[in-house]
């Protein structure tokens, strides 16, 4: 199973413990990754700002027309906020000819013709529908047996693109924890936006938010919340310390991303496997008891 791995901007930086964690994860479950050569960013963060649609649908086909000269191999966004990018100009320049014109129009500068025949896809959906659940099962040497996670999907990762789960109920993550032998709570918030890239401009607001997503995860007794974007990851974690001195309440929940868990349950190093140390609040306090659980502490 061969794809390019575009990890976008955030999975060097602030999401690079996902980034870390999934390579060797999708390398025991039989996934070969390339890198699209002389990528770009794909604009999520100014596109928050006020970009021109035209100049994200360019910067995005910019990519989708390197994959293609490249090798055709279906893309895996692991960032949501990557995600959405690409798959909206896949599916309007699919959709629009006369949007893509314009766009080919601009990219016949630098010698490129986007033709769209590639596919985009979120980490989660070829993790379910290409490497399959037995398939992850097989691979679960410490199962995280009486974990209790809060599967958080966020707002980006199945809207409106998400064809590999449900719009409105999502599943799949919550079908992948259990297979590592945790146990997902239900929490309706778990679809609710954390506020994304207009964390900073509107930060009560946001924080707003993510006090509402973590007490309710928190309420339905889970110890830890999963994610599979570093935009989420982020929002949800760091400003857990605002949040309390604002709202006067004590707040305080690991968040890691799905991949972690992953590697956790694989058997691989809690710190060079999982890179849990990566994490501003440690993960290890909930983790390592359910490990000495089953015999196991490293």
């Amino acid at each position: 199973m061969k794809y390019f791995l575009y990890w976008g901007c955030s999975l060097e930086a602030s999401g690079a413990n996902y980034l870390k964690s999934l390579k060797p994860v999708c390398e025991l479950l039989g996934m070969e990754f390339e890198e699209i050569d002389d990528w770009n960013c794909c604009g999520a963060s100014v596109s928050y700002a006020g970009a021109r649609d035209l100049s994200i649908r360019v910067l995005n086909a910019r990519n989708l027309a390197l994959a293609e000269m490249q090798g055709g191999y279906d893309i895996i966004a692991p960032c949501s906020s990557c995600y959405i990018q690409l798959i909206r100009t896949n599916h309007e320049l699919r959709e629009d000819e006369k949007l893509k014109e314009k766009v080919n129009s601009i990219l016949r500068e630098a010698g490129l013709t986007y033709n769209g025949t590639v596919n985009v896809r979120h980490i989660v959906d070829v993790l379910y529908n290409d490497v399959g659940i037995d398939r992850i099962k097989q691979k679960v040497t410490r199962p995280l047996s009486g974990l209790k996670v809060a599967g958080y999907v966020g707002c980006q990762s199945v809207r409106p693109y998400g064809e590999y789960d449900s719009k409105e109920r999502p599943r799949v993550q919550d079908e992948i924890l259990k297979a590592l032998g945790a146990e997902p709570v239900k929490f309706p918030k778990k679809m609710q936006c954390c506020g994304s890239g207009i964390f900073l401009p509107e930060m009560e607001l946001c924080m707003g938010l993510v006090k509402d997503i973590l007490e309710d995860a928190i309420a339905h007794e889970a110890k830890i919340v999963s994610t599979v974007c570093p935009m989420c990851a982020m929002n949800l974690e760091l400003y857990q310390g605002r949040i309390n001195q604002l709202y006067n309440t004590n707040i305080q929940i690991p968040i890691v991303y799905l991949t972690q868990l992953m590697a956790v349950a694989f058997g691989l190093d809690l710190k060079e496997g999982a890179f849990l140390h990566m994490n501003y609040i440690p993960p290890e306090y909930v983790i390592k008891p359910i490990l000495m659980q089953g015999g196991d502490s490293k």
